[in-house]
């Protein structure tokens, strides 16, 4: 994660997550579920260097969620 979104009214501190990596689409294609599982990283996925999608341990996601704000 390079940083963080924030509401209009909500201060946020951008920080840089050292295991972000930006890969291409091949490089999901050509992974097995054994090796999505052992994955320790978080992957922005590219197509001709635009991102199209995260890539993150379900426990991270999950997580986050948790921490989010409720909605009012």
């Amino acid at each position: 994660m390079r940083g963080t979104m924030a509401k209009t009214n909500q201060v946020s501190i951008p920080y840089l997550d050292p295991t972000v990596q930006h890969v291409g689409i091949s490089k999901l294609r050509a992974l097995n579920v054994n090796q999505l599982r052992a994955l320790d990283k978080t992957w922005v996925i590219q197509d001709n260097d635009k991102p199209l999608a995260v890539l993150l341990k379900y426990e991270h996601f999950i997580a986050m969620q948790e921490k989010m704000p409720d909605e009012e």
